[in-house]
């Protein structure tokens, strides 16, 4: 029991809100009675900043991030196989810099969460619209996180 964990509290917790918008559905044949082998791609966008806010919604929601051991994936030494780490990227961030502008810096996905993506079997697309529209605010997840 690992008392230091964020977790999801709807009684007492404070505030943290996640704008998710699945992508794609996945599914990988072959994993162990631990793993169903469906995989959901989203993005994910965070309007507050809580401890591992990301991490812990998806757990919550019972689809915890690829290779992630904290948060309650059983399946990672499965995982661990064809996602060697922790499958999270950030796409872009934006900050206000010393003058008050906005500044924006964008990564494309890593070469090696490409390779981990390209051994699962795409079986559908459940976002509407342009894949390079921006999160639809009207698409969130509220959830209370407990420090």
């Amino acid at each position: 029991n690992d008392t230091s964990r964020t977790f999801v509290s709807t009684v007492d917790g404070q505030e943290a809100r996640t704008l998710l918008l699945v992508k794609a559905c996945y599914h990988l044949a072959g994993l162990d009675e631990a793993h169903d082998g469906s995989f959901t791609f989203a993005e994910v966008r965070p309007l507050t900043g809580r401890t591992h806010q990301i991490r812990v919604h998806l757990a919550s929601l019972g689809r915890p991030l690829v290779s992630d051991t904290a948060y309650g994936n059983q399946a990672f030494a499965t995982e661990s196989r064809w996602c060697p780490r922790l499958f999270l990227h950030c796409s872009r961030v934006t900050l206000c810099d010393v003058d008050g502008e906005l500044c924006s810096a964008e990564a494309p996905l890593s070469p090696d969460l490409i390779r981990a993506l390209g051994m699962l079997r795409r079986i559908g697309v459940l976002a509407q619209g342009d894949d390079n529209k921006p999160l639809d605010p009207q698409r969130k997840t509220y959830m209370q996180v407990h420090p």
